[in-house]
């Protein structure tokens, strides 16, 4: 989390537990492997998926060999493929309960350090700007914005969201398509 130009909150992804997530999904032939370092984002290849990201997010990742990865401040690793193998991987990575996996579509899994989610950050929020969480709002559409969305007074479901997020929003507004 950041204050203007300060980081003032963040968590890693320990090395020893990244290193075996990367061997795992590895061995696994997972299509489409994320790791995220601050402003870095590496990929282990050029594939429908890392294009649909580069297109979302209008930046160029560093391709490399997971083969030759070393572990370092990885905030985040993101797997995308077929939604049989997303399936697969997300048992077996929940199994370890040492991060926090969310399956934000049927082909995409989000992993994080045990101590970052959504809802986490928004409690930071609240206690660093003393802004009580009653007063506070978040909107979102997958699993990942699942605890966000019960932690703040005003939790919102996009239009396009999955059914369990629009049960327990306070209100649901118009799809992403839509700048809902």
């Amino acid at each position: 989390i950041m204050d203007d130009k300060r980081i003032i909150r963040e968590s890693h992804i320990t090395s020893d537990i990244s290193s075996r997530i990367v061997k795992e999904v590895t061995d696994a032939n997972i299509e489409y492997v994320g790791l995220y370092s601050y402003d870095s984002w590496y990929v282990n290849s050029d594939n429908y998926w890392t294009q649909r990201e580069i297109m979302g997010t209008k930046v160029e990742p560093d391709r490399m060999n997971f083969k030759d990865f070393t572990p370092g401040n990885i905030h985040k690793i993101m797997l995308r493929d077929t939604p049989e193998k997303i399936s697969e991987m997300d048992k077996q990575l929940r199994a370890h309960g040492e991060v926090n996996v969310f399956k934000t579509r049927d082909t995409t899994l989000e992993i994080f350090d045990t101590s970052c989610s959504k809802a986490v950050s928004v409690k930071f929020m609240s206690e660093h700007f003393n802004i009580p969480l009653e007063s506070m709002m978040a909107i979102g559409d997958s699993e990942g914005d699942k605890e966000m969305i019960q932690t703040v007074g005003y939790g919102i479901a996009m239009g396009n969201a999955e059914e369990s997020i629009k049960e327990i929003a306070f209100d649901v507004t118009t799809s992403n398509d839509e700048d809902g």
